[in-house]
């Protein structure tokens, strides 16, 4: 009778936990965020448990559990990290009053819509499958939102007070509207398996961001 091979143990990357050297320390972070994404993306949220991040990520769960209290931290981290990615690639950390608005709006739409469909379709897919059934991820989902709203209504008051937006009456309202008419599209399309390519995102943010800042005077007559 043939006896049975063992099973293969899988190996920890080099510098596994205990043998870190300066560099990956440095990355640990990332890679553990890495990790949680790629796990949450290809099988949800409620499927992936911090032991599975850590071994994904060749971490041990102590390591991970000193860096993040709790799963729903390690999703606030990971989509945080992607909107610093998308106001960084932006150039939009810090809005200009003196910028160009439709300049501005295009290159931050675009960087959002893009990481929607890229980096974080799968935390698109959690919190419209999974918000409903756990307050944590429908908070997480809201706050987002919230920031994102946050940064629109200061870009849109300074452009007002720089009197680039003449017809600007009530900016929080303004802000919610465009937010929504740069997103809305993307994460519906991306919710449903289908990310809006290249060339639609292209096409779509600019004429989008025409249609929002015409209806507030955009460009002033002179």
């Amino acid at each position: 009778m043939q006896k049975k091979k063992p099973a293969k143990v899988p190996t920890k990357p080099k510098g596994g936990p205990g043998r870190l050297t300066s560099e990956e320390a440095a990355r640990l972070p990332d890679r553990l965020l890495d990790a949680a994404l790629e796990l949450f993306n290809a099988q949800g949220y409620a499927a992936t448990s911090m032991e599975q991040i850590a071994r994904r990520a060749g971490a041990s769960t102590k390591t991970l559990y000193a860096r993040f209290a709790d799963k729903p931290a390690v999703v606030q981290a990971v989509v945080n990290r992607i909107i610093e990615a998308s106001l960084k690639a932006a150039g939009a950390a810090t809005p200009d009053p003196g910028r160009d608005p439709r300049r501005f709006l295009i290159g931050l739409g675009t960087e959002i819509v893009t990481n929607i469909g890229q980096a974080g379709a799968g935390l698109i897919h959690i919190a419209l499958s999974e918000a409903r059934h756990s307050p944590v991820i429908a908070r997480m989902y809201n706050a987002t939102l919230g920031r994102g709203r946050g940064l629109l209504r200061g870009a849109l008051e300074e452009w007002h007070g720089a009197g680039l937006l003449p017809d600007l009456k009530d900016p929080e309202m303004a802000a919610v509207v465009l937010l929504s008419m740069l997103t809305d599209m993307a994460r519906i399309r991306t919710a449903m398996g289908e990310s809006m390519s290249e060339k639609e995102i292209a096409a779509y943010i600019p004429y989008a961001t025409d249609v929002f800042l015409k209806g507030l005077g955009y460009p002033p007559k002179k």
